[in-house]
């Protein structure tokens, strides 16, 4: 096998897996057990067991894990929620 055809198996893998994963999901969101909801602190998407926004995410816990280069430019930065005119 060429480099180029174990590239597009591995791609082709990796987006299959992906896949079945948000269909899991998906799934799980018709049972009750998976919502996506919104971050009170900075409004990001986020999952979670209860239809209800929680109070942090990922990105306000772990903001290095998420956007690292952002995270390394603007260390101090305080996170700003604009109004949002939607409502979810």
């Amino acid at each position: 096998m060429t480099g180029l055809e174990v590239v597009g198996l591995f791609t082709i893998t990796v987006v299959g897996a992906l896949a079945v994963g948000a269909l899991f999901l998906g799934l799980a969101n018709w049972v009750g057990a998976f919502y996506m909801v919104h971050c009170r602190r900075c409004h990001h998407l986020t999952g979670s067991n209860r239809d209800q926004p929680v109070d942090t995410c990922v990105h306000c816990r772990h903001p290095v894990l998420t956007h690292p280069l952002y995270a390394l430019a603007h260390r101090t930065a305080p996170i700003q929620v604009r109004p949002d005119p939607l409502h979810y």
